[in-house]
């Protein structure tokens, strides 16, 4: 179910008052029933009920799909769940230092990670085995394997919950309803945040009361998160798709409009799931932390992926990068920290080479940020270099960006290659270098950096906070913006598909 759809319109209404309306573990109970309802409203766009599979798993799953309207993969969160509710019991129950406590951890990862490696890998292994061998010409078939929305983001809460509770920083939860509604929980199920269970299990044990305040700040953040996602990202898509397809046809300048178009169109999709997210998660009662902190008018990378899916570069930072050592130790295990983190995140976005690619380029920028900003060079700009200097580092941070996200966006390597070729000027184009058909996206892209820059400063929210004018504008111009320039047919996020 799409939180821009008409179903998600009369879905969530429904449950704020039959939830409220409830009290306790049955309160608890109807949540998680309508989350388990929500993520079953979702169908691949791969199934075609007047084409169904005939045999084998998929006559079953096209079966419960078209016939039942039964989701299949639910089972897939539900195994995920009570596998990780006994492990985290098991463990909680064993001794200290005892080796059931590893093995009961151990348990957790391989199921978690086999799950996921299993729908989202087997085909990307599959193809690395066919490109490898060498010695004989049998090939791998792609496997017809759908990939259940929101695995990655699910399973990735899940497991950090068993790590918590082995590392004795939270305690296991005794309720498996109340686990089930932390791995289930609706607003953060398929694209995130990735959320603590600290966090979560605070507010289910003292609910956070809903005063006039905290209905309008949640407005305002589902809202801007509509705005951002049917206004913003939704328009950029279309300069965006085709540059993409016709980057063949496009001279240096467009394909520049076209991948730095797919930056800010990813950061409004992405940030506007998440600020619907966590504004219909405040008006139940629960405070998540914000996602996105304006990261597309930083200076340097590293400022760049603190305020950049911060659940998730969190979430790499305590379970990857500082068990790994950190910046711990030589120079040498500090690069292979940091490369081994992001050659995960590329992974953890994606089964497919230019993902691979993507997340190594984060690293070398991470790298090349950490060794440039210890030189005298760096410390002399940043004292005497002023706002020049300023608008000139956050500009090459976007520049820097834009190679990643065409890794990022292309369908293979072979296309992201011969794209960033064009943005450097090797690859030969037979189109005009003064010619730029998209120049109206170009002012766009300027306006989005300009007013992430003046509002990086301050959370909205913050800003309207105690100001019935500026609310009140505020909800007018949004209004205004989604009716005049909003697009009306229902588009996916672009999270789902990890």
């Amino acid at each position: 179910m799409l939180f821009n759809s008409f179903e998600f319109l009369i879905f969530f209404p429904i449950t704020i008052i039959i939830g409220n309306l409830l009290k306790n573990r049955w309160q608890r109970l109807f949540f998680l029933l309508a989350s388990y309802y929500f993520y079953m409203a979702w169908q691949p766009s791969s199934i075609k009920c007047d084409a169904r599979e005939t045999t084998g798993l998929g006559y079953w799953v096209d079966t419960l799909f078209c016939d039942y309207k039964i989701n299949a993969y639910v089972s897939i969160l539900l195994f995920s769940t009570v596998v990780d509710y006994f492990a985290a019991r098991l463990i909680e129950k064993s001794e200290a230092g005892h080796f059931k406590r590893k093995i009961y951890l151990v348990i957790s990862l391989l199921v978690n990670l086999g799950t996921l490696g299993f729908f989202k890998y087997t085909n990307f292994l599959l193809g690395l085995i066919n490109d490898i061998n060498v010695w004989n010409d049998f090939r791998f078939e792609n496997q017809n394997i759908i990939l259940p929305v929101g695995i990655s983001f699910y399973t990735f809460q899940s497991m950090s919950y068993t790590i918590d509770v082995f590392n004795g920083k939270t305690e296991a939860r005794k309720s498996f309803l109340d686990f089930s509604l932390y791995v289930a929980f609706f607003p953060q199920l398929v694209a995130g945040p990735i959320v603590r269970a600290e966090t979560f299990f605070r507010d289910l044990d003292h609910r956070l009361i809903v005063y006039k305040s905290n209905i309008e700040e949640a407005f305002c953040l589902i809202l801007i998160g509509l705005t951002r996602k049917i206004v913003f990202a939704d328009n950029l898509a279309k300069v965006v798709d085709s540059t993409f397809s016709n980057y063949a046809n496009l001279n240096p300048i467009e394909i520049w409009t076209g991948a730095l178009a797919f930056g800010w169109q990813i950061y409004f999709d992405f940030a506007g799931y998440t600020d619907i997210a966590i504004g219909v998660a405040r008006l139940f009662g629960f405070q998540f932390n914000p996602n996105f902190n304006f990261p597309m008018s930083c200076r340097n990378i590293a400022d760049h992926w603190s305020k950049w899916h911060i659940s998730f570069s969190t979430w790499i930072r305590d379970y990857i990068y500082i068990p790994l050592g950190g910046s711990r130790g030589s120079i040498y295990t500090y690069i292979r920290n940091i490369m081994i983190t992001w050659l995960f995140a590329g992974l953890w976005h994606g089964a497919a080479y230019h993902y691979v690619a993507w997340g190594v380029w984060q690293g070398v920028m991470l790298l090349g940020h950490k060794f440039y900003s210890g030189t005298g060079v760096a410390a002399t700009l940043n004292e005497k270099g002023g706002k020049a200097y300023d608008l000139f580092a956050r500009v090459f941070t976007m520049f820097c960006l834009a190679f990643g996200f065409i890794m990022f966006r292309a369908e293979s390597m072979e296309k992201a290659v011969s794209m960033m070729k064009s943005l450097v000027f090797i690859q030969n184009s037979e189109q005009p270098l003064w010619r730029w058909d998209n120049y109206h996206y170009g002012i766009l892209l300027l306006i989005c950096f300009i007013a992430s820059y003046v509002f990086s400063k301050r959370q909205i929210p913050s800003i309207l906070k105690g100001n019935p004018f500026k609310f009140t504008a505020f909800v007018i111009v949004n209004i205004y913006l989604l009716l005049l320039f909003g697009v009306t047919e229902s588009q996916n996020f672009l999270y789902f598909q990890f």
